[in-house]
């Protein structure tokens, strides 16, 4: 199916479930619009929706974006205004929607969401504890059946959900497939390092928004992979210097560990030293970079926000909730928050950083 038949078919589709009166024969760009699919992995239906901009062709980059413990892919899409930015900047955006499941513990439904980025995975032999003796206990997710004290993911085969993700989206969308890039926040950004490790070869660059691997599941790309690391400076939840967090007790490797190991992967033989682009200047942030790296040009860049806490504040709208669901996916999951209007005025500037770096890479 070519893309201006896909994009008829989206606008079709909100029509049908908004039930308005919309004149749907000539497309016209649209933020709020995104395709609806599903694919059957491992026993379970599996959703992910896909914003294709009006123009949108073969040498159009893709960027799969992966959304935070119990937020939506809709949800996440929505609150960070992230189909404008593709409209603007020419990307084809996939939004994968994690493993879900309702739970009645706090006395009322709260819907749960995660990915095992786990996968088939083992700690380092000389690893400590991945949370404290304190530490929160999160509902176990249905798919786990026993869940030790540390547990809090999903158990399903994500690597394998991604595995298909790829071959339907390689089938039925035109893009580059040299400019396949790749981000996720908190528990979306531990998917993100396991698929940069695990599959790497899929990707031209990758960037992770406050989240890291938890303390000896740090891994490395099999391919020279180019990595930028966002974190806030006062994150209690994912700590950046491999602590334990004051805010549910859960430990993760070190920023400094991270960029670390992935630098040695890519021969970098410079840094860290300090780092800075125009981009991460007006947004705040305090960068440091590896370079010198076995393919010239590639960097593995660590930039903090020293006033952030555990969030996206960069390209954050204050007041909406990254759990709530557009009209398409309320469907999918009834009683859900309904994501508000879009507003006029927006902020770019944290997507204007995360692209900046990602864009200017292709796949080696």
């Amino acid at each position: 199916m070519r893309l201006s038949s896909l994009r008829c078919s989206a606008v079709l589709a909100v029509c049908a479930l908004a039930m308005t009166l919309v004149a749907c024969n000539t497309p016209q760009p649209d933020p709020e619009i995104m395709l609806y699919r599903t694919l059957e992995h491992d026993g379970l239906q599996r959703e992910y929706f896909v914003h294709v901009p009006a123009n949108a062709n073969s040498e159009s980059p893709l960027v799969l974006v992966l959304h935070g413990f119990t937020s939506t892919a809709t949800g996440f899409a929505t609150m960070h205004d992230l189909n404008r930015f593709a409209e603007d900047h020419g990307f084809i955006a996939v939004y994968p929607q994690g493993s879900h499941f309702t739970e009645n513990d706090s006395g009322k439904p709260f819907r749960v969401t995660s990915w095992n980025f786990f996968a088939d995975t083992k700690p380092a032999p000389d690893a400590g504890p991945m949370c404290t003796d304190e530490a929160t206990q999160y509902t176990c997710p249905p798919s786990c059946g026993e869940c030790d004290r540390c547990d809090w993911a999903t158990c399903n085969d994500d690597l394998g959900f991604f595995d298909k993700l790829f071959a339907e989206l390689e089938s039925e969308f035109e893009y580059d497939r040299d400019r396949v890039y790749m981000f996720g926040e908190s528990n979306g950004g531990m998917m993100m390092f396991r698929l940069a490790c695990d599959r790497s070869e899929k990707f031209a660059a990758v960037a992770s928004l406050i989240a890291q691997m938890p303390a000896g599941y740090a891994c490395t790309p099999s391919t020279n992979l180019p990595l930028l690391v966002r974190y806030g400076g006062i994150d209690d939840l994912v700590r950046a210097d491999g602590k334990p967090g004051g805010d549910d007790g859960f430990i993760y490797t070190s920023v400094a560990e991270t960029t670390g190991r992935w630098a040695k992967k890519l021969s970098c033989t410079s840094g860290p030293a300090p780092w800075q682009s125009e981009y991460a200047e007006t947004a705040g942030l305090e960068c440091s970079s590896y370079g010198g790296c076995a393919i010239p040009g590639q960097e593995v860049v660590s930039c903090e926000n020293p006033g952030a806490w555990h969030q996206w504040t960069e390209q954050l709208y204050e007041g909406w909730d990254a759990r709530c669901a557009n009209a398409q996916q309320l469907a999918l999951m009834p009683g859900q928050m309904a994501c508000p209007p879009l507003p006029q005025d927006r902020s770019t500037r944290g997507m204007d950083v995360i692209w900046e770096f990602l864009s200017k890479y292709r796949r080696e």
